[in-house]
Protein backbone atom coordinates (compact mmCIF):
# COMPACT_ATOMS: atom_id res chain seq x y z
CA UNK A 1 0.00 0.00 0.00
CA UNK A 2 2.69 2.55 0.73
CA UNK A 3 4.33 1.53 -3.10
CA UNK A 4 0.78 2.66 -4.35
CA UNK A 5 0.58 5.91 -2.20
CA UNK A 6 4.15 6.42 -3.60
CA UNK A 7 3.40 5.85 -7.31
CA UNK A 8 -0.30 8.13 -6.70
CA UNK A 9 1.87 11.30 -5.37
CA UNK A 10 4.32 10.79 -8.03
CA UNK A 11 1.71 11.01 -11.33
CA UNK A 12 -0.24 13.96 -9.59
CA UNK A 13 3.46 15.33 -9.43
CA UNK A 14 4.07 14.83 -12.90
CA UNK A 15 3.08 17.15 -15.86
CA UNK A 16 3.85 15.04 -18.97
CA UNK A 17 0.95 14.48 -21.06
CA UNK A 18 -1.73 16.60 -19.83
CA UNK A 19 -1.93 17.78 -23.31
CA UNK A 20 -2.88 15.00 -25.04
CA UNK A 21 -5.72 14.90 -22.38
CA UNK A 22 -7.04 18.32 -22.62
CA UNK A 23 -6.87 17.73 -26.68
CA UNK A 24 -8.65 14.12 -26.01
CA UNK A 25 -11.13 15.68 -24.00
CA UNK A 26 -11.93 18.71 -25.93
CA UNK A 27 -11.83 17.51 -29.10
CA UNK A 28 -15.89 16.42 -29.53
CA UNK A 29 -16.34 20.09 -28.91
CA UNK A 30 -13.96 21.04 -31.34
CA UNK A 31 -15.24 19.18 -33.78
CA UNK A 32 -18.80 20.27 -33.00
CA UNK A 33 -18.01 23.77 -33.22
CA UNK A 34 -16.67 23.35 -36.86
CA UNK A 35 -19.34 21.49 -38.00
CA UNK A 36 -21.70 24.31 -36.90
CA UNK A 37 -19.72 26.88 -38.11
CA UNK A 38 -19.45 25.56 -41.69
CA UNK A 39 -23.27 24.81 -41.63
CA UNK A 40 -23.87 28.80 -40.19
CA UNK A 41 -21.72 30.01 -42.85
CA UNK A 42 -24.11 28.49 -45.50
CA UNK A 43 -27.13 29.95 -43.59
CA UNK A 44 -25.92 32.92 -43.95
CA UNK A 45 -25.23 32.51 -47.02
CA UNK A 46 -28.68 31.88 -47.92
CA UNK A 47 -30.39 33.99 -46.01
CA UNK A 48 -27.86 37.07 -48.16
CA UNK A 49 -28.91 36.26 -51.18
CA UNK A 50 -32.28 34.93 -50.65
CA UNK A 51 -32.86 38.69 -49.11
CA UNK A 52 -30.90 40.56 -51.99
CA UNK A 53 -33.32 38.87 -54.12
CA UNK A 54 -36.48 39.62 -52.65
CA UNK A 55 -35.58 43.06 -52.26
CA UNK A 56 -35.41 43.15 -56.09
CA UNK A 57 -38.59 41.27 -56.28
CA UNK A 58 -40.39 43.78 -53.82
CA UNK A 59 -38.97 46.65 -55.91
CA UNK A 60 -39.42 45.05 -59.28
CA UNK A 61 -43.16 44.61 -58.19
CA UNK A 62 -43.65 48.02 -56.67
CA UNK A 63 -42.49 49.70 -60.13
CA UNK A 64 -44.78 47.73 -62.27
CA UNK A 65 -47.88 48.27 -59.75
CA UNK A 66 -46.67 51.98 -60.02
CA UNK A 67 -47.48 52.69 -63.49
CA UNK A 68 -50.99 51.90 -64.58
CA UNK A 69 -50.01 49.89 -68.00
CA UNK A 70 -48.73 46.89 -65.68
CA UNK A 71 -49.64 47.49 -62.44
CA UNK A 72 -51.93 44.10 -63.08
CA UNK A 73 -48.09 42.44 -63.68
CA UNK A 74 -47.00 43.59 -60.11
CA UNK A 75 -46.81 39.63 -59.12
CA UNK A 76 -45.57 38.06 -62.48
CA UNK A 77 -42.53 40.69 -62.24
CA UNK A 78 -41.36 40.17 -58.68
CA UNK A 79 -41.36 36.63 -58.60
CA UNK A 80 -39.29 36.61 -62.40
CA UNK A 81 -37.06 39.29 -60.80
CA UNK A 82 -36.76 37.49 -57.94
CA UNK A 83 -35.64 33.88 -59.74
CA UNK A 84 -33.04 35.85 -61.69
CA UNK A 85 -31.20 36.39 -58.49
CA UNK A 86 -30.75 33.45 -57.14
CA UNK A 87 -28.09 30.70 -57.87
CA UNK A 88 -27.07 28.93 -54.43
CA UNK A 89 -30.61 28.99 -53.10
CA UNK A 90 -32.37 28.11 -56.53
CA UNK A 91 -32.51 24.47 -56.47
CA UNK A 92 -33.82 24.44 -52.96
CA UNK A 93 -35.91 27.79 -52.46
CA UNK A 94 -39.47 28.09 -52.27
CA UNK A 95 -41.89 29.91 -54.47
CA UNK A 96 -42.04 33.52 -53.05
CA UNK A 97 -45.50 34.87 -51.27
CA UNK A 98 -45.82 38.08 -53.65
CA UNK A 99 -48.85 40.41 -52.28
CA UNK A 100 -49.78 44.12 -51.77
CA UNK A 101 -49.37 45.55 -47.77
CA UNK A 102 -50.71 48.72 -46.91
CA UNK A 103 -48.21 50.84 -45.43
CA UNK A 104 -47.79 54.29 -42.96
CA UNK A 105 -52.02 54.69 -43.08
CA UNK A 106 -51.94 53.73 -46.99
CA UNK A 107 -54.00 50.88 -48.42
CA UNK A 108 -52.46 48.73 -50.55
CA UNK A 109 -49.60 51.12 -51.19
CA UNK A 110 -46.76 48.43 -50.97
CA UNK A 111 -45.43 45.26 -52.67
CA UNK A 112 -44.88 42.34 -49.92
CA UNK A 113 -42.31 39.17 -50.82
CA UNK A 114 -41.67 36.57 -48.13
CA UNK A 115 -39.76 33.74 -48.89
CA UNK A 116 -38.57 30.56 -47.31
CA UNK A 117 -35.79 28.10 -48.29
CA UNK A 118 -35.45 24.75 -46.01
CA UNK A 119 -32.43 22.39 -46.36
CA UNK A 120 -30.59 19.17 -43.99
CA UNK A 121 -26.85 19.97 -43.65
CA UNK A 122 -24.61 17.12 -42.34
CA UNK A 123 -23.94 18.55 -38.46
CA UNK A 124 -27.22 20.25 -37.64
CA UNK A 125 -29.17 17.62 -39.69
CA UNK A 126 -26.94 15.06 -37.07
CA UNK A 127 -27.89 17.16 -33.74
CA UNK A 128 -31.46 18.33 -34.50
CA UNK A 129 -32.81 15.20 -36.98
CA UNK A 130 -33.64 17.74 -39.41
CA UNK A 131 -33.46 20.30 -42.06
CA UNK A 132 -33.11 24.37 -41.42
CA UNK A 133 -35.30 26.85 -42.23
CA UNK A 134 -34.15 30.32 -43.41
CA UNK A 135 -37.16 33.13 -44.02
CA UNK A 136 -36.17 36.25 -46.11
CA UNK A 137 -38.73 39.29 -46.25
CA UNK A 138 -39.04 42.44 -48.26
CA UNK A 139 -41.29 45.72 -49.20
CA UNK A 140 -41.16 48.66 -51.41
CA UNK A 141 -43.60 51.21 -51.38
CA UNK A 142 -45.01 53.11 -54.49
CA UNK A 143 -46.16 56.19 -55.14
CA UNK A 144 -47.82 56.27 -59.16
CA UNK A 145 -46.50 59.32 -61.66
CA UNK A 146 -49.14 62.54 -61.45
CA UNK A 147 -50.14 63.92 -64.43
CA UNK A 148 -50.33 67.21 -64.42
CA UNK A 149 -52.59 69.82 -66.86
CA UNK A 150 -52.38 73.18 -67.21
CA UNK A 151 -53.88 76.32 -68.82
CA UNK A 152 -50.71 78.51 -68.86
CA UNK A 153 -47.60 77.02 -70.31
CA UNK A 154 -44.66 78.83 -70.70
CA UNK A 155 -42.76 76.64 -73.28
CA UNK A 156 -39.09 78.03 -73.03
CA UNK A 157 -36.56 75.50 -71.37
CA UNK A 158 -33.94 78.36 -70.64
CA UNK A 159 -35.67 81.80 -69.87
CA UNK A 160 -35.35 83.87 -66.34
CA UNK A 161 -38.59 84.53 -65.49
CA UNK A 162 -40.31 82.10 -68.34
CA UNK A 163 -43.37 82.88 -66.40
CA UNK A 164 -43.86 86.73 -64.72
CA UNK A 165 -46.36 87.43 -62.16
CA UNK A 166 -46.48 91.32 -61.61
CA UNK A 167 -47.89 94.14 -59.87
CA UNK A 168 -51.97 93.10 -58.76
CA UNK A 169 -52.57 90.37 -60.76
CA UNK A 170 -55.50 88.10 -59.62
CA UNK A 171 -55.40 84.28 -61.02
CA UNK A 172 -57.55 82.28 -59.36
CA UNK A 173 -58.70 79.85 -61.93
CA UNK A 174 -57.68 76.45 -60.58
CA UNK A 175 -56.55 75.34 -63.67
CA UNK A 176 -52.28 75.12 -63.60
CA UNK A 177 -49.19 77.56 -64.34
CA UNK A 178 -46.30 75.28 -65.69
CA UNK A 179 -42.86 76.45 -66.66
CA UNK A 180 -40.74 74.51 -68.80
CA UNK A 181 -37.39 76.39 -68.10
CA UNK A 182 -34.73 74.74 -66.02
CA UNK A 183 -33.60 78.18 -65.07
CA UNK A 184 -33.55 78.24 -60.93
CA UNK A 185 -36.03 81.16 -61.48
CA UNK A 186 -38.46 80.01 -63.98
CA UNK A 187 -41.10 81.46 -62.16
CA UNK A 188 -40.59 84.99 -60.55
CA UNK A 189 -43.01 87.36 -58.81
CA UNK A 190 -43.17 91.14 -58.80
CA UNK A 191 -45.66 92.67 -56.79
CA UNK A 192 -48.58 91.39 -54.67
CA UNK A 193 -50.57 89.55 -56.75
CA UNK A 194 -53.55 86.80 -55.76
CA UNK A 195 -52.73 83.53 -56.84
CA UNK A 196 -54.85 80.49 -56.81
CA UNK A 197 -53.94 77.96 -59.57
CA UNK A 198 -54.24 74.67 -58.01
CA UNK A 199 -50.91 73.43 -58.68
CA UNK A 200 -47.66 75.41 -60.01
CA UNK A 201 -44.89 73.56 -61.51
CA UNK A 202 -41.46 74.12 -63.05
CA UNK A 203 -38.68 72.24 -64.85
CA UNK A 204 -36.18 74.94 -62.72
CA UNK A 205 -36.79 77.08 -59.73
CA UNK A 206 -40.02 78.72 -58.12
CA UNK A 207 -40.10 82.23 -56.42
CA UNK A 208 -40.43 81.55 -53.09
CA UNK A 209 -43.52 83.53 -52.74
CA UNK A 210 -45.63 80.77 -53.14
CA UNK A 211 -44.25 79.19 -50.47
CA UNK A 212 -46.04 81.69 -47.71
CA UNK A 213 -48.94 82.81 -49.88
CA UNK A 214 -50.84 80.15 -51.90
CA UNK A 215 -51.59 76.63 -50.98
CA UNK A 216 -51.12 75.96 -54.03
CA UNK A 217 -49.02 72.23 -54.99
CA UNK A 218 -45.87 73.78 -55.76
CA UNK A 219 -43.09 71.26 -57.50
CA UNK A 220 -39.63 72.55 -58.67
CA UNK A 221 -37.37 70.78 -60.78
CA UNK A 222 -39.84 68.50 -62.02
CA UNK A 223 -38.65 66.11 -65.20
CA UNK A 224 -40.88 64.85 -67.75
CA UNK A 225 -42.65 68.19 -68.47
CA UNK A 226 -42.92 69.22 -71.86
CA UNK A 227 -44.83 71.30 -74.33
CA UNK A 228 -47.75 69.95 -75.02
CA UNK A 229 -48.42 70.46 -79.00
CA UNK A 230 -44.58 70.36 -80.00
CA UNK A 231 -45.30 67.96 -82.62
CA UNK A 232 -48.30 69.81 -84.31
CA UNK A 233 -47.69 71.72 -87.75
CA UNK A 234 -49.35 74.71 -88.60
CA UNK A 235 -52.55 73.93 -91.79
CA UNK A 236 -51.93 74.92 -95.17
CA UNK A 237 -55.84 74.73 -97.00
CA UNK A 238 -55.81 75.87 -100.51
CA UNK A 239 -58.16 78.30 -100.03
CA UNK A 240 -56.21 80.06 -97.33
CA UNK A 241 -53.50 80.47 -99.50
CA UNK A 242 -55.45 82.91 -102.18
CA UNK A 243 -53.95 86.22 -101.03
CA UNK A 244 -56.54 88.54 -99.94
CA UNK A 245 -56.97 92.18 -98.02
CA UNK A 246 -59.01 93.30 -95.50
CA UNK A 247 -61.26 96.30 -95.86
CA UNK A 248 -64.80 97.51 -94.09
CA UNK A 249 -67.71 98.57 -96.04
CA UNK A 250 -70.14 101.19 -95.64
CA UNK A 251 -73.74 100.00 -95.83
CA UNK A 252 -77.00 100.88 -96.66
CA UNK A 253 -79.28 103.01 -94.17
CA UNK A 254 -82.28 102.26 -93.24
CA UNK A 255 -85.29 104.66 -92.28
CA UNK A 256 -87.99 103.74 -89.57
CA UNK A 257 -91.08 105.52 -88.55
CA UNK A 258 -95.27 104.42 -86.41
CA UNK A 259 -96.70 105.57 -89.74
CA UNK A 260 -100.68 106.16 -88.91
CA UNK A 261 -102.87 106.03 -93.13
CA UNK A 262 -106.16 107.65 -93.83
CA UNK A 263 -107.51 106.55 -97.24
CA UNK A 264 -110.59 107.93 -98.54
CA UNK A 265 -111.87 106.72 -101.81
CA UNK A 266 -114.92 108.10 -103.49
CA UNK A 267 -116.54 107.98 -107.27
CA UNK A 268 -118.01 110.19 -109.50
CA UNK A 269 -119.37 109.58 -113.39
CA UNK A 270 -118.61 111.68 -116.31
CA UNK A 271 -119.94 111.75 -120.15
CA UNK A 272 -117.88 112.55 -122.77
CA UNK A 273 -115.96 111.04 -125.76
CA UNK A 274 -112.21 111.69 -123.81
CA UNK A 275 -111.54 112.84 -120.61
CA UNK A 276 -110.61 115.92 -121.64
CA UNK A 277 -114.15 116.73 -122.46
CA UNK A 278 -116.31 114.41 -120.39
CA UNK A 279 -118.47 116.63 -118.16
CA UNK A 280 -120.00 115.17 -115.07
CA UNK A 281 -123.41 113.70 -114.79
CA UNK A 282 -124.76 114.16 -111.18
CA UNK A 283 -124.76 110.92 -110.33
CA UNK A 284 -124.63 109.61 -107.22
CA UNK A 285 -121.49 107.38 -105.90
CA UNK A 286 -122.96 105.28 -103.65
CA UNK A 287 -119.76 102.67 -103.40
CA UNK A 288 -117.32 105.86 -101.59
CA UNK A 289 -115.30 104.30 -98.38
CA UNK A 290 -113.10 105.22 -95.73
CA UNK A 291 -109.91 103.31 -94.06
CA UNK A 292 -107.60 104.00 -91.88
CA UNK A 293 -104.32 102.19 -89.80
CA UNK A 294 -101.81 102.65 -87.62
CA UNK A 295 -98.02 101.13 -88.15
CA UNK A 296 -95.57 100.84 -85.60
CA UNK A 297 -91.41 100.66 -87.14
CA UNK A 298 -92.14 100.74 -90.41
CA UNK A 299 -89.72 101.07 -93.25
CA UNK A 300 -90.20 104.24 -94.81
CA UNK A 301 -88.28 105.67 -97.84
CA UNK A 302 -84.94 107.01 -97.29
CA UNK A 303 -85.77 110.80 -96.55
CA UNK A 304 -88.99 110.82 -94.90
CA UNK A 305 -89.45 113.18 -92.36
CA UNK A 306 -91.80 113.61 -89.10
CA UNK A 307 -95.36 115.37 -90.37
CA UNK A 308 -98.36 114.62 -92.72
CA UNK A 309 -98.35 114.18 -96.45
CA UNK A 310 -101.62 114.07 -98.65
CA UNK A 311 -101.47 112.27 -101.99
CA UNK A 312 -104.49 112.15 -104.67
CA UNK A 313 -104.37 109.88 -107.55
CA UNK A 314 -107.40 109.55 -109.74
CA UNK A 315 -108.69 106.24 -112.33
CA UNK A 316 -111.03 106.29 -115.35
CA UNK A 317 -112.71 103.24 -116.35
CA UNK A 318 -115.41 103.05 -119.47
CA UNK A 319 -118.91 102.01 -118.39
CA UNK A 320 -121.01 102.25 -122.03
CA UNK A 321 -121.66 104.15 -124.66
CA UNK A 322 -119.89 105.67 -127.34
CA UNK A 323 -118.62 109.25 -128.75
CA UNK A 324 -120.06 112.13 -127.05
CA UNK A 325 -122.49 109.85 -124.82
CA UNK A 326 -119.68 107.64 -123.75
CA UNK A 327 -120.05 107.05 -119.81
CA UNK A 328 -116.98 106.75 -117.40
CA UNK A 329 -116.48 106.11 -113.46
CA UNK A 330 -113.93 108.20 -111.58
CA UNK A 331 -112.95 106.66 -108.75
CA UNK A 332 -110.74 109.10 -106.76
CA UNK A 333 -108.00 108.49 -103.45
CA UNK A 334 -106.94 110.15 -101.17
CA UNK A 335 -104.45 109.17 -99.04
CA UNK A 336 -103.06 110.14 -95.94
CA UNK A 337 -100.07 108.92 -94.34
CA UNK A 338 -98.80 111.06 -90.43
CA UNK A 339 -95.43 110.20 -89.63
CA UNK A 340 -93.51 110.14 -86.00
CA UNK A 341 -90.60 108.34 -84.12
CA UNK A 342 -88.34 108.60 -87.29
CA UNK A 343 -85.60 105.88 -86.76
CA UNK A 344 -82.45 105.86 -89.35
CA UNK A 345 -79.85 102.88 -88.69
CA UNK A 346 -77.66 101.04 -90.83
CA UNK A 347 -74.92 102.97 -92.23
CA UNK A 348 -71.81 101.94 -90.87
CA UNK A 349 -68.56 100.42 -92.21
CA UNK A 350 -68.50 96.86 -91.70
CA UNK A 351 -66.26 93.80 -92.95
CA UNK A 352 -66.83 90.27 -93.83
CA UNK A 353 -63.40 88.34 -93.65
CA UNK A 354 -63.03 84.83 -95.60
CA UNK A 355 -60.26 82.24 -95.17
CA UNK A 356 -57.03 83.45 -97.31
CA UNK A 357 -53.40 84.95 -96.95
CA UNK A 358 -53.26 88.18 -95.55
CA UNK A 359 -50.19 90.46 -94.66
CA UNK A 360 -51.52 92.31 -92.21
CA UNK A 361 -55.58 91.86 -90.20
CA UNK A 362 -56.19 95.38 -87.91
CA UNK A 363 -59.64 95.61 -87.37
CA UNK A 364 -60.91 98.88 -88.13
CA UNK A 365 -65.21 98.02 -87.73
CA UNK A 366 -67.62 95.70 -87.00
CA UNK A 367 -66.55 92.17 -89.02
CA UNK A 368 -67.34 88.71 -89.12
CA UNK A 369 -64.81 85.85 -89.38
CA UNK A 370 -66.01 83.18 -91.86
CA UNK A 371 -65.23 79.68 -90.91
CA UNK A 372 -62.11 78.32 -91.71
CA UNK A 373 -58.22 79.20 -91.12
CA UNK A 374 -56.80 82.57 -91.76
CA UNK A 375 -52.98 82.96 -92.63
CA UNK A 376 -51.25 86.50 -91.63
CA UNK A 377 -47.81 86.76 -93.29
CA UNK A 378 -46.13 89.41 -91.40
CA UNK A 379 -48.01 92.07 -89.25
CA UNK A 380 -50.78 92.03 -86.85
CA UNK A 381 -53.75 90.71 -86.00
CA UNK A 382 -54.96 93.50 -84.38
CA UNK A 383 -58.55 93.68 -82.67
CA UNK A 384 -58.90 97.59 -80.89
CA UNK A 385 -61.72 100.03 -80.76
CA UNK A 386 -65.57 100.09 -79.83
CA UNK A 387 -66.21 96.80 -82.35
CA UNK A 388 -68.10 94.14 -82.69
CA UNK A 389 -65.67 91.59 -83.86
CA UNK A 390 -67.49 87.41 -84.09
CA UNK A 391 -65.65 84.55 -86.00
CA UNK A 392 -67.06 80.63 -85.44
CA UNK A 393 -64.77 77.66 -86.28
CA UNK A 394 -61.35 79.88 -86.61
CA UNK A 395 -58.01 79.60 -86.89
CA UNK A 396 -55.15 82.39 -86.81
CA UNK A 397 -51.56 81.07 -88.40
CA UNK A 398 -49.03 83.63 -87.32
CA UNK A 399 -46.08 83.47 -89.52
CA UNK A 400 -42.73 86.09 -90.34
CA UNK A 401 -42.85 87.66 -87.39
CA UNK A 402 -46.93 87.92 -87.38
CA UNK A 403 -48.31 88.76 -83.78
CA UNK A 404 -51.63 89.12 -82.00
CA UNK A 405 -53.11 92.47 -80.39
CA UNK A 406 -56.13 92.68 -78.50
CA UNK A 407 -57.13 95.48 -76.35
CA UNK A 408 -59.86 98.10 -75.98
CA UNK A 409 -63.41 97.71 -75.57
CA UNK A 410 -63.89 96.13 -78.15
CA UNK A 411 -66.59 92.82 -77.81
CA UNK A 412 -64.85 89.91 -79.27
CA UNK A 413 -66.40 86.65 -79.77
CA UNK A 414 -63.91 84.23 -81.38
CA UNK A 415 -64.13 79.92 -81.04
CA UNK A 416 -61.30 77.58 -82.24
CA UNK A 417 -61.61 75.75 -85.06
CA UNK A 418 -63.05 72.04 -84.99
CA UNK A 419 -61.46 69.03 -86.45
CA UNK A 420 -64.67 68.67 -89.01
CA UNK A 421 -63.78 72.13 -90.50
CA UNK A 422 -60.49 70.95 -91.32
CA UNK A 423 -61.51 67.53 -92.43
CA UNK A 424 -63.58 69.34 -94.93
CA UNK A 425 -60.46 71.31 -96.35
CA UNK A 426 -58.48 68.71 -96.98
CA UNK A 427 -56.53 68.28 -93.73
CA UNK A 428 -55.64 64.42 -92.52
CA UNK A 429 -58.26 63.33 -90.18
CA UNK A 430 -55.43 62.22 -87.22
CA UNK A 431 -54.01 65.61 -87.58
CA UNK A 432 -57.53 67.53 -87.75
CA UNK A 433 -58.20 65.94 -84.45
CA UNK A 434 -54.71 67.00 -82.72
CA UNK A 435 -55.51 70.73 -84.54
CA UNK A 436 -59.50 71.08 -83.23
CA UNK A 437 -59.47 73.86 -80.63
CA UNK A 438 -56.74 75.99 -81.98
CA UNK A 439 -57.59 79.55 -82.35
CA UNK A 440 -54.00 80.62 -82.60
CA UNK A 441 -50.97 78.86 -84.15
CA UNK A 442 -47.45 80.98 -84.37
CA UNK A 443 -45.69 78.63 -87.08
CA UNK A 444 -42.25 77.88 -85.45
CA UNK A 445 -40.14 79.11 -88.63
CA UNK A 446 -41.67 82.47 -87.54
CA UNK A 447 -38.98 85.06 -86.32
CA UNK A 448 -41.10 85.61 -83.56
CA UNK A 449 -42.97 88.69 -81.90
CA UNK A 450 -42.83 89.87 -77.99
CA UNK A 451 -45.28 92.45 -78.82
CA UNK A 452 -48.20 90.14 -78.04
CA UNK A 453 -50.93 91.43 -76.02
CA UNK A 454 -53.82 89.98 -74.61
CA UNK A 455 -55.98 93.04 -72.75
CA UNK A 456 -59.36 92.24 -72.75
CA UNK A 457 -62.53 93.09 -70.81
CA UNK A 458 -65.73 92.12 -69.73
CA UNK A 459 -67.10 91.26 -73.88
CA UNK A 460 -63.68 89.73 -74.51
CA UNK A 461 -64.54 86.04 -75.37
CA UNK A 462 -61.81 83.64 -76.54
CA UNK A 463 -62.30 80.04 -77.23
CA UNK A 464 -59.73 77.57 -77.83
CA UNK A 465 -56.02 77.41 -77.87
CA UNK A 466 -53.65 80.30 -78.11
CA UNK A 467 -50.01 79.06 -78.73
CA UNK A 468 -47.14 81.35 -79.24
CA UNK A 469 -44.05 79.04 -79.05
CA UNK A 470 -41.69 81.55 -80.27
CA UNK A 471 -43.33 84.53 -78.48
CA UNK A 472 -43.89 86.12 -75.09
CA UNK A 473 -47.25 87.02 -74.43
CA UNK A 474 -48.37 89.79 -72.10
CA UNK A 475 -51.75 89.53 -70.73
CA UNK A 476 -53.70 92.03 -68.51
CA UNK A 477 -57.69 92.90 -68.77
CA UNK A 478 -60.43 90.28 -68.40
CA UNK A 479 -61.51 87.29 -70.89
CA UNK A 480 -64.19 85.06 -70.41
CA UNK A 481 -65.08 81.81 -71.66
CA UNK A 482 -68.53 79.97 -73.43
CA UNK A 483 -67.79 77.01 -75.01
CA UNK A 484 -64.56 76.07 -74.89
CA UNK A 485 -61.33 76.29 -72.11
CA UNK A 486 -59.01 79.28 -73.17
CA UNK A 487 -55.48 77.72 -73.33
CA UNK A 488 -52.87 80.03 -73.32
CA UNK A 489 -48.98 78.55 -74.66
CA UNK A 490 -46.61 80.81 -75.34
CA UNK A 491 -42.19 80.95 -75.15
CA UNK A 492 -42.65 83.09 -71.95
CA UNK A 493 -46.23 84.58 -70.36
CA UNK A 494 -46.56 88.27 -68.34
CA UNK A 495 -49.10 89.00 -66.42
CA UNK A 496 -49.27 92.36 -65.69
CA UNK A 497 -50.98 94.74 -63.30
CA UNK A 498 -54.57 94.52 -64.06
CA UNK A 499 -54.94 90.67 -65.31
CA UNK A 500 -58.24 89.35 -63.74
CA UNK A 501 -59.14 85.94 -64.88
CA UNK A 502 -61.17 83.63 -62.33
CA UNK A 503 -62.13 80.91 -65.51
CA UNK A 504 -60.32 79.63 -68.36
CA UNK A 505 -63.11 76.83 -68.90
CA UNK A 506 -66.88 76.44 -69.08
CA UNK A 507 -68.71 75.11 -65.48
CA UNK A 508 -68.68 71.88 -67.05
CA UNK A 509 -65.47 71.55 -68.75
CA UNK A 510 -61.94 71.13 -67.24
CA UNK A 511 -58.88 71.84 -68.97
CA UNK A 512 -57.65 68.08 -69.92
CA UNK A 513 -54.06 69.26 -72.33
CA UNK A 514 -51.67 67.14 -70.58
CA UNK A 515 -48.10 69.29 -69.77
CA UNK A 516 -46.45 66.58 -68.16
CA UNK A 517 -46.29 62.87 -65.91
CA UNK A 518 -43.84 62.85 -62.72
CA UNK A 519 -41.94 59.81 -62.36
CA UNK A 520 -43.28 56.89 -60.08
CA UNK A 521 -41.43 56.78 -56.69
CA UNK A 522 -40.31 53.86 -55.65
CA UNK A 523 -38.76 52.88 -52.12
CA UNK A 524 -37.63 49.30 -50.22
CA UNK A 525 -39.13 50.14 -46.58
CA UNK A 526 -38.25 46.83 -45.28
Amino acid sequence: MALLREFRKRLCRSTSGNITLLIALGMPALIGGTGFAVDTAQWYMWKREMQFAADQAAVAGAWARAVEATEDTYETRAIQEFNANVQQTGEFVGVPEVALANYAGGVQNSVAVTVTATKRLPFSSFLTGEGVTVRAYAQAKFEGGTTYTSCLVAVNEEADGAITIGGSTVLTAECGLVALSKSDEAITVNGSPTIDAGWVLAAGGIDDWFDSHTDDTILEYVGGLEDPFAELSPPNPAESQVPRTYSCVRSRTTTTADVISTLIVSYSYFKGSGRNSARPTGWATPEAGYTSNSQNDVVVPEGTTAGTVTTTSSTWDRLSGIGKNTIWKVETRQETKTYSDIIISGGANAAAVVPGTYTDLKVRCDTTFATGVYILDGGELEITGQYQVTGSNVMFVLKNGAGLKITGGANINLTAIQASDLVARGVPLDQANKLAGMLVFEDRSSGGNNNNIINGNAATILNGTVYLPVSNISMSGTASVTSQCLMIAASTITMTVNLDMSTFCPPSMTEDTIVGVTKPNVRLVA
